[in-house]
């Protein structure tokens, strides 16, 4: 990465690093650009990623890129935002309760369904080393994260329940990190990969860890 690719210009505030709680970029015309940086990450990989091609792709003038993401390193904020919060949203609690093997066997379809998707993973993979480069980018990374953390602490029902601060954090960490780490697997192995293995013993971990009555008491008074 040359050093012109991380300018001193300020970000725009929609994909800044330190913007505030809202992470997720909510324009049409950003999110159109955010789209187009995404298909140029899995077509042309990071070297291909600069404010003129998405421009181009997404059928906008550069200002425009510039007005909402203030320079690449705004652009590769709001990107990643949209990598790793869709997949939160997809882990988001169910609207109905449910005793907890229930939540356990949910869950760990939406953990297969995530880290097997391809379209996803490529993105965060090509942007993953920028956060080792820009002390910014890591911060962003860290909230993104963490945000994800929280929502994994929800689909497990943990909130209230008698468990430890720290359980509780590492279980949230865990499923995250199982999700990176399955689609690592399955970009090395390719066909041949066994996804099942893990996701058995992640569904026996969990059901050892989470206490039986998560979800359950809820169940019992409707």
């Amino acid at each position: 990465m040359s050093g012109s690719d991380f300018s001193d210009q300020t970000c725009a505030p929609v994909a800044g690093p330190d913007a505030g709680a809202d992470l997720h970029v909510t324009h049409p015309t950003a999110r159109r650009m955010i789209r187009a940086a995404r298909d140029i990450l899995a077509r042309d990989g990071y070297a291909g990623l600069t404010l003129e091609a998405v421009a181009a792709e997404a059928g906008v003038n550069k200002a425009s890129t510039r007005y909402y993401f203030g320079n690449k390193e705004g652009l590769v904020n709001a990107t990643m935002a949209e990598i790793v919060l869709d997949e939160s949203a997809d882990l988001r609690p169910p609207d109905t309760v449910m005793t907890a093997e229930r939540r356990i066997d949910a869950l760990i379809e939406n953990v297969r369904t995530i880290s097997l998707d391809p379209d996803s993973f490529t993105g965060f993979f090509e942007l993953l080393p920028q956060a080792t480069k820009s002390e910014a980018i890591n911060r962003h990374f860290v909230r993104l994260y963490e945000t994800w953390f929280d929502s994994n602490v929800d689909w497990l029902d943990l909130r209230g329940q008698d468990v430890t601060d720290e359980l509780r954090r590492g279980l949230s960490m865990l499923l995250s990190a199982v999700i990176d780490g399955l689609a690592v697997q399955e970009t090395i192995f390719g066909s041949s990969y066994e996804p099942d293995v893990v996701l058995n013993a992640l569904r026996t971990v969990l059901a050892g860890l989470i206490p039986a009555t998560a979800g359950a008491e809820q169940s019992a008074g409707t």
